[in-house]
């Protein structure tokens, strides 16, 4: 008996040794790459030509009452690069470098709604593709630890600087499966917190599904739903 609880024993320290150091020496990049694997691996990512989804946006009072519904058709095609927004008969456009803008089929060349429009373009595309996006040389990545967050969910947290941006980014990954559970973005102190509720696995690759937005304060325990996100896949190809 006494041999058996020894061994017992053992088995419980070094299980704990392996957990401490295990949690010691996990980097961003190891949890990035862990996640791309999760998300259907980095290949496959790149295999895509073009992908077309409808972004379904409901937007929400602060008393929870409905106050928008915007639909968007999104395109993205690559070789070469470029994303397509249309909604309501106005289209955006843009190859990476310059941006179009039409209404009813008429050119829109005013600069006010050509900055909308970028930040538009690149905010669809930034947030649909990832986690592959935090690859990019620009994103400055590091550990951050694990967080539990206000769903219970527990996460490795990864926080992302860009040097062009004031913006700070924190990207949550589950703990257990590696996927891309949340989102948070602070963006001149209002803080956002996006879960991702539900995944799509219509192809080889996991994209987001259905996200909810809230608004939180620095330690996440005030929470104010202001949207939520469906994504249909249309075509892939």
């Amino acid at each position: 008996m006494k041999n058996h609880f020894t061994i017992k024993l053992f088995i419980f320290f070094y299980l704990i040794f392996f957990i401490k150091v295990f949690s010691q020496n996990i980097t961003a990049d190891y949890i990035l790459e862990k996640s791309l694997l999760a998300h259907g691996g980095e290949e496959n990512w790149k295999k895509i030509n073009q992908i077309k989804y409808l972004k379904t946006t409901i937007s929400y009072t602060k008393t929870g009452d409905i106050k928008s519904k915007i639909i968007q058709e999104i395109t993205h095609e690559f070789y070469p690069f470029l994303t397509t927004i249309v909604s309501n008969g106005k289209t955006l456009r843009t190859n990476g470098n310059g941006i179009e803008v039409f209404q009813d089929g008429k050119t829109i060349i005013n600069n006010e709604e050509i900055i909308k429009a970028k930040s538009v373009l690149d905010a669809a595309f930034y947030v649909f593709w990832q986690p592959i996006k935090l690859k990019d040389t620009q994103a400055i990545i590091s550990y951050n630890g694990k967080k539990n967050l206000p769903n219970n969910k527990e996460a490795y947290v990864i926080k992302v600087d860009y040097k062009m941006s004031n913006d700070k980014w924190k990207f949550y990954f589950d703990t257990k499966s590696f996927l891309l559970i949340a989102t948070e973005v602070n963006h001149n102190d209002r803080i956002s917190l996006i879960y991702t509720t539900d995944f799509n696995y219509k192809s080889e690759l996991v994209f987001h599904f259905k996200r909810e937005s809230y608004r939180v304060n620095k330690n996440q325990t005030k929470m104010t739903l202001l949207a939520t996100y469906t994504y249909n896949i249309l075509n892939i190809d």
